[in-house]
């Protein structure tokens, strides 16, 4: 037990932490209350006020059944063995010349863990194709993971639908001189332009996961 916590809000983190463990779902208020013999609703949700005031829980306001787990009772971080399915919606073509759906397979999933991915709202993932943004450490083959969201800033890193092309490609996003910026993060590669009603932004990415080759010398 930790000094933050006193016993109830211990028993009731190792009750969060076992019906976890065992693939359940986050209890409801009504199980917790049984489990904990308390005297009402309200009092769980004071209880649970009181973790999350003290780092140990996580809510999405409006969302049932939609707690986290970030610490145990013992205060260690709750993420081993704790994942989240993303689902892989499409081929990310680095560049505008390739097909961003060749190969794709519409069932895919890749899981990641909640430290990684703490709210998985709006957040699919992409794998990409071509070399146009390697100094931004993304090569072929590799997943970038997005959040879902049609606005972007200067310098944001983007997967954007170009209508005249009709294909999808990603790039860093700027305003310029009332136009749309897609620049590649490749110095072999020059930006294209393009008229803001062109260009529709459909995720910003938030991870990237790289794949590694070992190489064995010779």
């Amino acid at each position: 037990m930790t000094k933050q916590l006193n016993e109830l809000e211990c028993r009731l983190l190792d009750y969060i932490e076992e019906r976890l463990s065992e693939d359940a779902d986050i209890p409801s208020y009504e199980e917790i209350r049984r489990e904990l013999q308390l005297s009402s609703k309200d009092h769980v949700s004071r209880l649970l006020d009181t973790l999350e005031d003290k780092a140990f829980i996580q809510r999405r306001r409006g969302r049932s059944r939609s707690l986290m787990l970030i610490r145990t009772s013992d205060g260690r971080g709750y993420y081993l063995g704790r994942t989240v399915r993303i689902p892989l919606l499409a081929v990310a073509a680095a560049s505008f010349d390739q097909d961003p759906y060749d190969g794709f397979e519409p069932e895919s999933y890749i899981e990641l863990t909640r430290d990684l991915v703490p709210d998985e709202t709006g957040i699919y993932a992409l794998q990409v194709r071509g070399d146009s943004m390697i100094d931004a450490m993304i090569s072929d083959g590799d997943i970038v993971v997005l959040r879902q969201q049609e606005i972007a800033h200067n310098g944001d890193l983007v997967q954007v639908w170009v209508n005249s092309e009709e294909s999808a490609t990603l790039k860093r996003f700027y305003h310029e001189k009332g136009k749309i910026k897609l620049q590649p993060e490749n110095p072999t590669m020059q930006p294209r332009y393009f008229p803001p009603h062109d260009i529709q932004i459909q995720g910003k990415v938030v991870l990237v996961i790289r794949q590694l080759e070992q190489q064995i010398a010779a």
